[in-house]
């Protein structure tokens, strides 16, 4: 069903601006992405063999022969690996240059490579890595595919932005948070070189000293010299020395160190990587929105008559100028006014999830207008561009709008909301999309009211998954345990947070549970039961990111976190007990004459498995400690 669109004032644009017409459009959008080039492939394609590859990896054993010392090559890939599952996803322009060295460093350092496992491991990483260059190839070609058929689309006429254009703000707080990084990095970087000079200045004057090792502990090591001297030496890796061997000791005056470990600037080099990743990837990306941003402003650029929605979020969603139904979105962005005593910062870099998420409340939530616009585009749309757009606003007066970051091609899945007449009555969960009143409709007709209170939990498939995490958080913990009391407190005490959110998930997995009845219902998570009015309740709703969410007035939302698989679940063709009871839920939020009349005894309202799994895991470290 088509609608009028509100029409941008006359006499505010050049009459030769054409339409963007349906065909164009459609040969615009055919052009983008394919399917294989999607981020998510690449970063999963090559997260598995890293993870495979780096525990296949031997720990490199210390001896005089072959010391141990840092390891600024490996520091390089570690720090290219890490920064390419980032890059991959949202900057294809650096992944074309770092990708290529990292295959090459691997090819370099990693073959041949002991174990077959290994091997197989770090070709594979290689190969993952070709695959995402390539990938990012393909990006940037579609780009520039996209920009040619907008050029080929405005029959090469170009125009001059509208005024006001504003300052040129785009990427300067990326441009400054990473330059600054960089620095701290390269600072770090210089001090771990100024440590292993140091190190080496004393060793080249240091006497040779052959001494047994009599006792270790979690660092240092006790050894007694030939001379009946017992000192203690630190070690990065006391396992390595059973009591009773020989080892050597350098020493030059009161300082002392193991001939098999010259000085390791980890924690320099940690500190490298911490600070410069950020700093490479908001370098980057300042200069690229500085760039695409000044090419904008600084010549003429084609111009294309379009129209144009504000959803319920926000965002705004363009079509082509004849699509009058706002049936076939062409791409999606986040748009700001730009006004001509613009002095604020520039906003940074946006994507569009981070706005969804958007936790509107009260009377400080915005109301958008829905309906369709004309609107003049100026620049070419693609993958990470920046557009101007000259519209309407709800008085009819001519508006300048910018995009507030990089223009994303929109997700498969709901587009835009269609037109609603009335958006107070709305209140939508954040990232989730609303029950249509002929939905609730559909969802009570098959509600039997009995006066019994409801039931919701989870179902079979849910209890074994739970089940399967719970082993896994017992056996986890069991083994951090037991490496924690063989080696002493190191990285691998961090297992303890992961094993906590696995924890938190089997709880949530196991025993959830909603419970409808006159007074309310009552929502029991993985360590507490909620009671929430039905005169409080907002409604209910099952995210894109596979997360139920309960709604209340003046309080925090109640979720249930990663229960489902959205994705999945649409392609299978599957409806679990958490999404139809969100439909059920609204529809008796909207039909108090579906509601239970009984109230339900507190038996009913199911048990919070958190605490049970803890006491559980409790239990596991003591008799690790006690074993």
């Amino acid at each position: 069903m088509s609608e009028s669109p509100v029409p941008i004032p006359s006499g505010s644009v050049p009459a030769e601006i054409p339409n963007w017409q349906s065909v164009d459009a459609a040969a615009w959008r055919k052009a983008g992405l394919a399917p294989w080039t999607r981020p998510l492939w690449s970063v999963l394609a090559l997260l598995v063999p890293l993870v495979v590859a780096i525990g296949a990896d031997p720990e490199p054993v210390c001896s005089d022969a072959v010391p141990c010392g840092p390891d600024w090559v490996g520091m390089v890939q570690a720090g290219l690996a890490v920064g390419l599952l980032y890059w991959l996803a949202q900057l294809p322009e650096l992944t074309l240059v770092t990708a290529p060295v990292l295959a090459v460093l691997v090819a370099w350092e990693q073959f041949p490579a002991p174990g077959e496992v290994s091997r197989a491991a770090n070709m594979a990483v290689i190969a993952v890595l070709a695959l995402g260059w390539a990938a990012a190839w393909a990006r940037s070609a579609a780009r520039r595919e996209q920009r040619r058929l907008v050029e080929r689309a405005a029959a090469g006429i170009r125009h001059r932005l509208p005024e006001p254009v504003g300052p040129l703000w785009r990427g300067t707080i990326p441009l400054a948070a990473g330059a600054m990084l960089c620095v701290v990095a390269a600072g770090a970087i210089c001090l771990g070189l100024s440590g292993v000079r140091e190190d080496e200045r004393h060793a080249a004057g240091a006497e040779r000293i052959a001494a047994e090792v009599i006792s270790r502990n979690d660092v240092p090591v006790r050894v007694r010299t030939d001379d009946a001297r017992r000192i203690t030496v630190d070690a990065a890796f006391p396992e390595d020395y059973a009591v009773g061997t020989t080892v050597t000791v350098l020493e030059d005056g009161r300082w002392r160190r193991l001939a098999a470990e010259p000085y390791d600037a980890f924690g320099w080099q940690l500190l490298a990587l911490a600070a410069g990743l950020p700093g490479i990837s908001l370098l980057t990306t300042g200069v690229l929105a500085r760039r695409r941003s000044a090419a904008l402003r600084w010549g003429p650029v084609p111009a294309l008559r379009v129209l144009e929605r504000v959803d319920l979020n926000g965002r705004t969603w363009v079509y082509a100028a004849a699509d009058a139904s706002g049936s076939t979105p062409l791409f999606s962005c986040l748009l700001v006014q730009v006004l001509p005593d613009e002095d604020q910062p520039d906003e940074g870099e946006y994507d569009e999830g981070e706005y969804d998420e958007e936790d509107w409340e009260g009377e400080d939530a915005p109301v958008f207008d829905t309906r369709l616009h004309e609107a003049v585009m100026f620049g070419a749309p693609c993958e990470g561009g920046e557009l101007v757009f000259l519209t309407a606003d709800g008085d009819g007066n001519p508006v300048v709008t910018r995009t507030r970051g990089p223009v994303r091609l929109p997700r498969r899945g709901p587009g835009p909301l269609a037109h609603v007449s009335n958006l107070d009555a709305i209140e939508e969960p954040a990232g989730a999309k609303p029950l249509p009143n002929d939905r609730v409709a559909e969802v009570a007709a098959t509600l039997t009211p009995t006066g019994r209170p409801v039931r919701w939990g989870p179902g079979k498939a849910a209890r074994a998954g739970g089940l399967a995490f719970t082993v896994c958080a017992v056996v986890g913990t069991e083994f951090v345990t037991d490496t924690l009391l063989a080696d002493g407190f190191g990285w691998h005490v961090l297992g303890f947070f992961g094993l906590f959110m696995l924890l938190n998930l089997a709880a949530t997995l196991l025993n959830w549970r909603v419970t409808a009845d006159s007074a309310g219902l009552w929502l029991t998570g993985a360590w507490k039961v909620r009671h929430v009015p039905w005169e409080r309740l907002r409604g209910a709703a099952y995210t894109r990111e596979g997360t139920v969410e309960i709604r209340v007035r003046d309080q925090d939302t109640w979720e249930l976190p990663g229960i489902g698989w959205p994705w999945a679940e649409r392609r299978l063709g599957l409806r679990p007990p958490y999404n139809r009871m969100t439909d059920e839920i609204n529809a008796l939020h909207t039909r108090p004459e579906l509601r239970p009349i009984e109230q339900s005894p507190p038996r009913n309202h199911g048990l919070p498995l958190g605490p049970v799994l803890a006491v559980l895991l409790a239990l596991t470290v003591l008799l690790s400690f006690l074993g």
